[in-house]
């Protein structure tokens, strides 16, 4: 097995940006709101590390085949196990929009869920016509995956905005930057995937491959910046609106108070 510089310099970047949020998450206490996003940095930690160790032992221990094989196998479980933890991650941030005070929102569950789950059949609609011209059906399939986990992702958050957005429901400020983090990143994903399902495995893919880092090294670092400063305090309400409130409040009491006499 042999890695050029270019994807050695990617690996130790993705590696100490992810422990570098991973840090933010843990020292800054924000794995309270995001603990699947925690999760998700330590497990990608974890599988650098132990991808590493399969790599680096090749000269000494196994032979070329048996580490292309055990690193394969890692890879391609740990591949699964990253999707989940992406899909946990959009229903994640879902649960602090669509549930602002404990609950679902009215009418939210059944929009996401509908939106998601339409996104979800025409993404493996698409993964399914397409045909990339790789050089056997193993790497065809493998582009297949790349394409339906990103399009899946992509989709769900997507449909999840837009069901916050409907029902007018608000977003926190280190929500908002991991969702702008993770839209970026997906959406690059989706474009450098398809046209890696049109090019197939011997033109320009490493190229692509490449862009995809660069795309998830950046939203790493904006993710990383944002949780580690303080949400800005919320702006108490004006005086007008607390008369409102108060007004209304009134209201209300009257009303029911006039209900129980009748009864």
């Amino acid at each position: 097995m042999h890695f050029s510089v270019v994807d050695k310099i990617f690996w130790g970047a993705v590696f100490f940006l992810n422990l570098a949020l991973l840090f933010v998450l843990l020292f800054r206490r924000r794995w309270r709101t995001f603990p699947i996003l925690t999760a998700w940095m330590a497990f990608l930690l974890l599988r650098s590390v132990l991808l590493f160790l399969i790599y680096q032992s090749s000269p000494m221990h196994l032979s070329s085949y048996l580490t292309w094989l055990w690193y394969t196998r890692v890879y391609v479980v740990g591949g699964w196990i990253d999707f989940i933890l992406q899909l946990g991650l959009v229903f994640e941030i879902a649960r602090i929009v669509l549930r602002p005070t404990g609950t679902w929102a009215r009418d939210a569950r059944a929009q996401f869920a509908a939106a998601g789950f339409g996104g979800i059949a025409l993404a493996a609609l698409v993964a399914w016509l397409v045909s990339p011209p790789a050089w056997s059906a193993r790497y065809a399939w493998q582009i297949r995956g790349d394409l339906f986990t990103s399009l899946v992702i992509c989709e769900l958050f997507v449909a999840m905005a837009l069901t916050a957005n409907r029902l007018g429901l608000g977003w926190r400020n280190h929500v908002i930057a991991v969702g702008q983090g993770l839209t970026a990143w997906t959406s690059l994903m989706v474009v450098t995937t398809a046209l890696q399902s049109f090019l197939g495995t011997k033109r320009y893919y490493l190229g692509l491959d490449h862009a995809r880092g660069l795309a998830y090294i950046a939203a790493v670092t904006w993710m990383t910046l944002q949780l580690w400063r303080d949400e800005p305090e919320r702006k108490p309400i004006s005086a007008d609106l607390q008369e409102y409130i108060l007004a209304l409040h009134r209201r209300v009491e009257y009303d029911l108070r006039r209900l129980d006499a009748r009864h």
